[in-house]
């Protein structure tokens, strides 16, 4: 009877991430497509304007990633005074680094755009976009932290309908300004800014009303302690994305020098090896508000119901990626692209891929325990050292073989080191 609950606990806390990260992409496929509608220039505008975008938000992501587990710990230890006062902290903080971000951007969105190296007409057209898309930078990371906060609370739900209201607000007013009223890509990217100040006055709201129900308590806020906690973390987890997003673009970068034809094939795969992760990125990202509450309980982690149904799950799921990535691989490379790549129907080649996806699952996973776990240190670590193994072995190998089999093997490497780096790290 236990251990139906412990799953039905974690179906609860995981679904409604699941779906936001599957409908997370939609808008930005929705926004490519009004682009290439108004022209190509447009089109090739909005796709530098997001990378830079993202680049810049990205490096924010422990305003979410060290926040849920804090904030189920103090709840289920009920410390409500330090709470509400880390919950109002990372508010201000993230209103103050969005404000940060729009004016670096403002200022020297012209230098990120020459990265790029594009024509000046369509320099113009990025900047414009960039700069109105900023605006909304703020309130972006401004949802993160709130949803975020709500997800240790234990409503998850929030993140799906957070979600919900960016890609439907962001979809309706991009092609409404963008295309109905002509503002063309100023009317798409004012589209994002609303939509995710709407969605953040939407958290927050259900955010305060959560919080004004919690009873007084007689706990002492810490201050310093608990600001010191959230910029530690933030710290380690900035230096853990930064090796991760390098190591990744690496093996674009040489599939890259390899042909055209490679990086079309390892942009496609990537593609589907990230898409085929949702599930157990919402299963990682949930761990992290249930092993942080089990183990703020005084409960052992290791052994516990909760370790083998998280276990049991992965297990499952690795092996069933695992057999459609060897077997649908080619049929799904070639229904994306709608190009045939002689490469992947090597046998070598598929087996890799499905590899990544067997080692992966394990790997993402013991993400999300780690910082259940509050061990944001070695959750750095154990990405850092495998993406740095990764790098090395890629760089070894690639001017032997010079073929994009390298690339993924790199990758399978590096998976299996940070599964089990991660694997030991979530036993000490």
């Amino acid at each position: 009877m236990r251990n139906n609950l412990t799953y039905k606990d974690i179906w609860a806390n995981s679904y409604p991430i699941l779906i936001w990260l599957m409908t997370e992409p939609l808008a930005g496929l929705v926004d490519s497509r009004i682009a290439g509608i108004i022209g190509l220039d447009t089109l090739s505008s909005v796709g530098i304007g997001t990378t830079i975008y993202f680049v810049f938000t990205w490096i924010f992501i422990f305003l979410a990633y060290g926040t849920t587990p804090l904030v189920a710990k103090l709840k289920t230890n009920n410390e409500l005074n330090n709470l509400k006062y880390f919950i109002s902290f990372g508010r201000k903080t993230s209103i103050f680094l969005g404000f940060l971000v729009f004016l670096v951007i403002f200022n020297f969105d012209g230098f990120f755009i020459s990265l790029f190296k594009p024509t000046p007409d369509i320099s113009n057209l990025a900047s414009s976009y960039l700069i109105v898309r900023s605006i909304g930078i703020p309130f972006y990371l401004l949802n993160m932290h709130s949803t975020a906060v709500l997800r240790g609370l234990r409503h998850p739900k929030i993140t799906l309908q957070s979600s919900l209201i960016v890609t439907i607000t962001n979809i309706f007013l991009s092609y409404l300004l963008g295309i109905v009223l002509g503002f063309g890509i100023v009317g798409i990217a004012a589209a994002s800014s609303i939509a995710f100040f709407v969605a953040s006055v939407y958290a927050n709201f259900i955010q305060q009303r959560r919080v004004n129900e919690f009873t007084s308590t007689l706990d002492v806020v810490s201050k310093e302690k608990l600001k010191k906690k959230f910029f530690s973390v933030g710290v380690t987890i900035v230096i853990r994305s930064a090796f991760l997003t390098g190591y990744m673009a690496l093996l674009s970068n040489q599939a890259s020098r390899l042909s055209m034809n490679d990086i079309a094939l390892h942009h496609v795969m990537n593609q589907i090896w990230t898409f085929g992760y949702h599930f157990i990125d919402a299963l990682a990202i949930a761990s992290q508000t249930l092993v942080s509450e089990h183990i703020s309980k005084g409960k052992k982690y290791l052994g516990s119901d909760l370790y083998k149904a998280l276990i049991k799950i992965t297990v499952i799921f690795s092996l069933v990626s695992t057999a459609i990535g060897f077997f649908f691989i080619p049929f799904m490379t070639e229904l994306i692209s709608n190009q045939v790549f002689t490469q992947i129907q090597d046998n070598y080649l598929r087996l890799i891929f499905s590899l990544t996806l067997f080692f992966g699952s394990y790997a993402f996973l013991w993400d999300g325990v780690l910082l259940g776990l509050d061990k944001n240190k070695e959750f750095a670590y154990t990405t850092i050292t495998s993406s740095s193994i990764g790098a090395l072995i890629l760089f070894v190998l690639i001017g032997i073989f010079q073929n994009i089999n390298t690339i993924w093997f790199s990758l399978v490497i590096s998976l299996v080191i940070r599964a089990l780096i991660g694997g030991y790290y979530q036993r000490k």
